[in-house]
């Protein structure tokens, strides 16, 4: 009783009637919200997206203003969603600074940071030839057969520019290293072994960075700086070709060549990596085989160019038609872990063929305008 005579209007003895129950009234009408400038509001999301996914697009024409306000919010939103995506897949973002300018060559969109701009301006152009080596998965023997052929009759030394998209741009680290094709080799039959034994997708990654990090030395960037160029994809409103050729530090190195051959979905369980703060995949994408810094550049490519379309191609499987794999087991062979025999002949493949290039260019590209190959 006492609980319900808090709510009485009167005291239970009181013989009085109860006043009548009071109508409600109508709410007021809602007070306009004071607008505030989006810059003012402050949101953990946009400055996750600021970190994560930083990008330099071209800035919205000014004839057509509020058109761009738009899809620049569009293209916020996607690159936002993308990026809380691999923030709860458990992605790393790279190291290095972000990128500063952009400039196009050859129509290759490259993005690199001032110090990477100036040290490019201070090179003097090279007159003899680069090399520049194409995706092709777990084709890497056919690469390093190719390299130990260069190699060893001096079309590379070690000044040669090199560059290289995917398993291209690991060839090119590993020939900046210093090590030898056959270490290399043999590195790749272990990796091999690993990926047959436990899986090769999802998992790829992390094998090849542990890798990587066992067989490359410590100035690994200090070798590669200005030398290599490694073929990025980038992930905006449409995809673009990134070259990089300066690097902080071997771990830079080794996160360059990772993301140059990040096949979505395949060498990790997520659709794209960061690096440098930007949201990336592999580079074959976008940057087949890339040029170098060379004035000339010799592409080689693991797979048949003819059946690829491919144009202008110095060393493939084509310069040796009678003694190749066919395009399918190549294939096969590219996203699956081979035995260590076919490792083997792949990297004989890639040897033979770089000779056959070479019988009909041993004259003109050994010495071009007086200077031998990778003096610059």
């Amino acid at each position: 009783m006492a609980s319900l005579v808090l709510f009485l209007p009167s005291s239970p003895y009181s013989s009085s009637p109860l006043p009548p129950k009071p109508q409600p009234q109508p709410p007021p009408p809602p007070t306009p919200p004071t607008p505030v400038p989006a810059a003012a509001r402050p949101s953990r999301l946009r400055a996750l997206f600021a970190r994560a996914a930083a990008r330099r697009d071209p800035e919205p024409s000014p004839a057509a203003p509020a058109e761009a306000a738009p899809a620049a919010a569009v293209e916020e939103r996607r690159s936002l969603a993308a990026a809380l995506l691999l923030r709860g897949t458990g992605a790393t973002r790279g190291g290095g600074a972000a990128v500063e300018e952009v400039e196009k060559r050859d129509g290759v969109v490259w993005e690199q940071r001032p110090e990477d701009v100036e040290a490019e301006r201070r090179r003097r152009e090279l007159t003899s030839p680069g090399f520049s080596f194409s995706a092709a998965g777990l084709l890497f023997p056919y690469h390093l057969g190719a390299a130990q052929y260069l190699m060893d009759k001096g079309y590379i030394t070690e000044r040669t520019p090199l560059a290289g998209s995917s398993a291209g741009a690991i060839i090119c680290a590993v020939i900046a290293s210093g090590n030898t094709m056959q270490d290399a080799l043999q590195v790749t039959k272990d990796l091999a072994d690993n990926c047959r034994s436990k899986g090769t997708a999802f998992r790829l990654g992390a094998v090849l960075r542990d890798v990587l990090d066992k067989f490359l030395p410590d100035d690994l960037h200090i070798r590669c700086n200005g030398r290599i160029r490694v073929a990025i994809t980038q992930l905006s409103w449409r995809p673009r070709g990134l070259l990089v050729d300066q690097f902080d530090s071997k771990e830079d190195v080794i996160n360059a060549v990772i993301t140059s051959s990040f096949i979505p979905g395949y060498l990790a369980p997520r659709p794209a990596t960061f690096f440098r703060n930007r949201l990336c995949i592999d580079g074959g994408l976008t940057l087949f085989m890339p040029p170098t810094s060379a004035s000339e550049t010799v592409r080689i490519c693991a797979f048949p160019a003819s059946r690829l379309g491919l144009q202008e191609i110095g060393i493939s499987p084509d310069c040796n038609p009678e003694n190749r794999a066919t395009p399918r087991q190549l294939f096969n062979w590219a996203l699956e872990p081979a035995e260590d025999e076919v490792l083997d002949k792949l990297y004989e493949l890639g040897y033979k063929d770089a000779a056959v290039w070479a019988e009909q260019n041993s004259t003109e590209f050994i010495v071009k305008n007086g200077q031998p190959l990778g003096i610059d």
